[in-house]
């Protein structure tokens, strides 16, 4: 699963968001996570303020790895999915894409390079290191009511993750055959220095399995959200420049623990 999460709301303006930008029709957004293992980079780019009627942004920039820079290719339409993440609000909005030369790694510095309506911008951020499920291996469960229940041990490196979710891939199938599709657990998030939790789910009549990872994402992502929620503006976020405002990150995701039911198949 990919992980870019974007920032604004219809409107752009229910988010706290520095005051010059507020007052300047070409600020932009950016929300770029890259993800440990995957071989492509997603940024969705959006102008907060203006209408979706309105032209989206100009912006263009480039991905700098070790010993590689490629560019990132406006794909203009995000609504199919930019990375992951909502792209339906009603702003204005381009994804940018590029197809890498190599996966990307953890413990490994990546930079930005762009320029907006506004001016250059920059941004750097290094992939974290992955968490870890202790606990438990792969599972066989009796058929619970209601839904499933699984208690986890992990580790994550909170000095390098800021913030930790569990994400489930459900198998569901009938007699047509099988697909797979996201489910909500719960909790969303988990405490970056717990040590143990409990991840729930609800399950259609036609489950059969599930594969559970952690993804543990950087702190530039994770200090946007406290910008915003605290209102304060001096957070690192990973992206700098002139009337740009959103993060630049890094991703990944622990080894997947297989759950299924003893009649699941």
């Amino acid at each position: 699963m990919v992980v870019l999460l974007a920032m604004v709301a219809p409107g752009g303006c229910d988010y706290f968001a520095p005051p010059e930008l507020l007052a300047d029709p070409d600020a932009i957004t950016i929300a770029m996570v890259l993800v440990a293992g995957d071989s492509q980079a997603h940024m969705l780019v959006g102008h907060p303020f203006l209408q979706a009627s309105d032209p989206p942004p100009k912006v263009t920039a480039s991905l700098i790895g070790p010993g590689w820079r490629v560019a990132l290719a406006d794909r203009t339409d995000p609504v199919d999915g930019c990375g992951g993440g909502p792209t339906d609000w009603a702003i204005p909005m381009v994804c940018l894409n590029a197809v890498l030369p190599e996966p990307i790694r953890e413990g490994v510095a990546y930079k930005l390079r762009g320029r907006a309506p506004t001016g250059s911008f920059t941004g750097q951020t290094v992939v974290p290191a992955a968490p870890r499920i202790l606990t438990p291996g792969d599972t066989v469960l009796p058929e619970p009511a209601g839904g499933i229940r699984i208690r986890i041990r992990y580790r994550a490196r909170p000095q390098e993750v800021g913030t930790l979710r569990p994400e489930v891939l459900g198998t569901v199938g009938d007699g047509t055959g099988t697909r797979t599709e996201w489910v909500r657990p719960f909790p969303t998030e988990l405490d970056v220095y717990g040590w143990e939790a409990t991840v729930a789910w609800s399950y259609p009549a036609n489950f059969r399995r599930a594969s559970l990872h952690l993804l543990g994402i950087g702190r530039n992502y994770t200090n946007f959200w406290r910008s915003h929620s605290r209102r304060v503006s001096r957070l690192r976020t990973g992206i700098s420049g002139e009337g740009v405002y959103g993060y630049f990150d890094g991703s990944a995701k622990s080894r997947p623990v297989e759950i299924r039911l003893e009649d699941g198949g």
